[in-house]
């Protein structure tokens, strides 16, 4: 039968007109679901949150019973005690994993565009430079909450209902900010300094490799010039330990590594997120340019 013939059915849909960016966040998401790879990793991160969970239950079971056997060894064990120390552990131990995943996940997502010629096709449809660069950033960002401060913020409610009493209340009605704001600190660097190695080097491999040995030298000169000067202040330099100042100060946590103001490591954060916003924006806009 000749095509001519057919019937096709008219395109009823209209275009989002707000909130563009979430077909890419979409699309990247069901593409990462059908990596085993992916699915391990995330499987790696919920482990510990399983770990955290039991020791919030476990230490909750034991507080409403003063003659439980175990009390006496939960006493007097500090990494069995719940308080904002707890929390700044979890995501502090966290931001390993969290990191792998955002480079799975991330070091191929603009490279890989420009290597498949897929630039024209999501600058072919009603789409912008800042929807594309937005729904990329905005999938690392969803990724990397996923397994930082969403399971901080449910285990503090947890807390919460096990150990009712305006006690609990009173003493944990903080963390939940603390824990949303330290893992912005952790998340927004590392997604956009991933994206942005992705749209400056032409593969992914090539892409993880050189964030993996910018993060090898900047914590090795940190810990080279803290060692020669015999300043700890140095440290900061060290952009992990930096994050780390800052999760010190959130979780008002007195055991500082080195006694830099807040303020600075703050100001460090600021200055290579925005540097790398940049590149990627830079990059970005230049394929719808020339799209």
């Amino acid at each position: 039968m000749p095509i001519y013939t057919k019937s096709y059915r008219r395109y009823d849909g209209q275009p989002r007109r707000h909130f563009r960016w979430l077909v890419i966040v979409e699309q990247e998401l069901k593409t990462l679901a059908k990596f085993r790879v992916f699915k391990g990793l995330i499987l790696v991160a919920c482990l510990h949150i399983i770990l955290r969970l039991l020791q919030i239950v476990a230490y909750d079971v034991l507080a409403q019973d003063p003659n439980h056997p175990l009390q006496i060894v939960f006493a007097n064990l500090d990494i069995a005690y719940i308080g904002p120390a707890t929390f700044f552990s979890f995501l502090y131990l966290q931001t390993t994993i969290t990191f792998i995943i955002l480079l799975y996940a991330g070091a191929g997502m603009i490279c890989n565009d420009f290597k498949n010629n897929l630039m024209e096709i999501y600058f072919s449809k009603p789409l912008t430079w800042l929807d594309y660069s937005l729904g990329k950033t905005m999938t690392l960002v969803a990724l990397g909450l996923s397994i930082t401060a969403l399971p901080g913020v449910l285990l503090v409610v947890l807390h919460n209902l096990l150990l009712p009493g305006m006690d609990t209340l009173t003493a944990s009605w903080w963390w939940p900010l603390s824990i949303i704001a330290y893992s912005l600190l952790i998340v927004v660097p590392a997604a956009l300094c991933i994206l942005a190695c992705s749209s400056l080097l032409p593969s992914q491999n090539y892409a993880a490799i050189a964030v993996i040995m910018a993060l090898v030298a900047n914590s090795s000169l940190g810990g080279l010039l803290a060692g020669m000067l015999r300043q700890r202040n140095y440290f900061a330099v060290s952009f992990p330990l930096a994050l780390r100042r800052i999760g010190e100060t959130v979780f008002q946590d007195n055991r500082v590594l080195f006694t830099l103001s807040w303020y600075w490591c703050f100001l460090y954060v600021i200055v290579v997120c925005l540097v790398a916003l940049a590149i990627v924006l830079r990059k970005v806009r230049h394929a719808e340019i020339a799209s």
